[in-house]
Formats: C-alpha cells, sequence, structure tokens
C-alpha cells in the first residue's frame, strides 16, 4: 500500500506530546515504529520499503497501521482511510511461551493483567491469558481502555444474570471486537460509549414494563429494538402507544410491525403523544363522535299562558 500523509508541518522530524501520548497509550511498539518512519520520510509511505526497513511483516505493518489510523495520527490527503485487512472474529494462535515472554519482558501486559484479574476476581486460566494477550495485541486496545472494557463487562453481566456472576473471556472478547469495530481506542471515546450505553440501559428498563416484560434479562433482539426507539427519542408513553396499535392489529406483540409504527412516526417528525394524535395517519385515528343535536329548552308555565292568550286573541278575531 502506497500514500502521502497529512503530517504536522515542523522543521524537524519531531513528535508532537498528544501523538506520544497517544502511543504510548496504545502500547504497540510496532504502531511506533511504523508512526517514526512515515515522520522521517515526510509522510510518505511505502509497504515494501517499510517492512524493510523496520524488519517488520506486511501483516504486522498492515496491524499497525490500523493503529495509527484509529488513534487519528494519519490520515490520507484525499481524505480516505488507508486500507486494512478485514479482521476475522478469531484472535491469532498464541502459544503459553508468547505470553510468558511478555510478561517476564515487564511489559504494561503484566500490570494488565493483574488488573484484569482484579476486576474478574479470580485468576486466568491459560486460555484467559491467551485471549487477553489477543486483545492487547491483535486487536491493539490500549491497556486502559482493555480495563475499562472488562468493568463494564463485569458491571454489565451482573446486571443482566445477577450480582456476582463474572463474564467469561470469550464475552469479553466479543464485547472487545465491537469496541474495536467502533473505533474506541481512546479514555475519551470509552467513556462516551460507556454513557451512550447507559442511556440505552435506562431507556430498557423504562420500556420493558410498557411492554409487559418483567422477571427476565431481554435477549439481543429485543434489546436492539428498544435501544434504537431509545435513540429515535421516542418516550414511554408513545411507545406504549405503538404497542396498543400492534397488539390491536396483530393480537400480540409483533416487533417488526411496532418497529415500522415507530419509524414512521420518527420520518415524520412526530414524537409525543401530542404529536402523534395530532399528526398520525388517519387511518389510525379514532372516529369522532357526532355532537347530539342541541334541544330545545323546555317550556315554562309562562310560555304556556302567553300561548293560550295569543290562541283567544285568534279566536276573538274571527
Amino acid at each position: 500500500m502506497a500514500g502521502e500523509f497529512v503530517l504536522p508541518e515542523v522543521e524537524n522530524i519531531t513528535m508532537s506530546g498528544d501523538a506520544a501520548r497517544r502511543l504510548m497509550g496504545s502500547g504497540s511498539g510496532d504502531a511506533a515504529l511504523l508512526y517514526i518512519y512515515i515522520l522521517s520520510s515526510g509522510g510518505r509511505y511505502d509497504g515494501d520499503d517499510a517492512a524493510k526497513t523496520l524488519h517488520r511483516t506486511p501483516q504486522q505493518l498492515e496491524t499497525a497501521m490500523d493503529v495509527l489510523t484509529r488513534l487519528g495520527l494519519v490520515k490520507l490527503r484525499d481524505g480516505e482511510a488507508p486500507s486494512r485487512l478485514e479482521r476475522p472474529e478469531e484472535l491469532p494462535k498464541y502459544s503459553a511461551s508468547d505470553i510468558e515472554r511478555e510478561i517476564s519482558n515487564g511489559t504494561v501486559f503484566r500490570e494488565l493483567v493483574q488488573e484484569v484479574q482484579r476486576a474478574l476476581g479470580s485468576h486466568l486460566t491459560s486460555e484467559g491469558l491467551i485471549t487477553l494477550f489477543g486483545i492487547y495485541d491483535y486487536l491493539a486496545l490500549p491497556p486502559e481502555v482493555i480495563l475499562i472494557l472488562v468493568t463494564s463487562c463485569v458491571e454489565e453481566y451482573a446486571a443482566r444474570y445477577g450480582p456476582g456472576r463474572r463474564p467469561s473471556m470469550r464475552y469479553i472478547e466479543r464485547a472487545a471486537y465491537a469496541w474495536e469495530r467502533e473505533g474506541i481506542f481512546s479514555l475519551e471515546a470509552a467513556e462516551s460509549h460507556l454513557k451512550r450505553m447507559e442511556t440505552m440501559r435506562a431507556g430498557e428498563r423504562e420500556l420493558a414494563p410498557v411492554l409487559g416484560i418483567s422477571g427476565r434479562p431481554l435477549s439481543a433482539t429485543e434489546r436492539r429494538y428498544m435501544d434504537s426507539w431509545v435513540e429515535m427519542g421516542f418516550s414511554p408513553e408513545a411507545v406504549a402507544m405503538a404497542y396498543d396499535r400492534t397488539v390491536i392489529k396483530t393480537g400480540k406483540l409483533t416487533w417488526r410491525y411496532m418497529d415500522s409504527i415507530l419509524k414512521s412516526w420518527h420520518q415524520k417528525g412526530l414524537k409525543t403523544p401530542e404529536e402523534i394524535e395530532a399528526g398520525d395517519s388517519p387511518k389510525f385515528k379514532r372516529a369522532e363522535r357526532k355532537k347530539p343535536a342541541t334541544q330545545e329548552p323546555a317550556a315554562t308555565a309562562e310560555d304556556l299562558e302567553k300561548m293560550r292568550a295569543t290562541l283567544r286573541k285568534i279566536k276573538g278575531q274571527q
């Protein structure tokens, strides 16, 4: 892969403090070497030359370039991100000796292992260590981001399945892939993601009773639907209206049908119950009842007497 990157204007081959902190936080030595290579070449990058100069394989450079891109340290002049290999959701086959060497070298990984074990409340098995190393080395999530990821997985798992329950490393690995796909490679990005997730969870807790769901964790599909409704800005009252119309139409909670109703309201800009009642399609509106005709007030005794007097006067003129 070849390309020319936009770099800060500097007279010497220097690295900004922010770039240095990002690279150190990533924990990727290959990414740091590659960034120095790009700096020294004035923003130009040639994969074959970089492989020879840095003594790295194309795969190692591809992974390092992915880290630099996600850290926001490089971008192509045309604004497009450098091409990258699609990652299969399967970590490389590391050996126990790979892990022992990394820990014995005194890298930050050893401290990460200790912190993760503390968060999980148990020692990691050999397989668990290999999985954690894959998240650290292959997915290239920074150590502090990995620790936040593990902590959030522990909290979410306990909330879903009960206090004291702990997630498996496979569960954490799936979450790590999700974070990697979303580009969560910094503390700021992790905090923003967790705030968004908390908003989603709060919305789910409000919507579940509206839909008659209680006493069990939500399924992945249920959460996906609810999260999309929360993101669209619907209140529990508005969702209850969609639920009511769904049950009337289909006789049960049909998630796809209910979702189509809410998406239709979203496209029309209808969010509150008042807006929905006023602006929804006529086929869903209740027919207005006809107002009863206004009745004449009952005649009083004085009125009757006036009528009799009028009749006598008419008869007397005949």
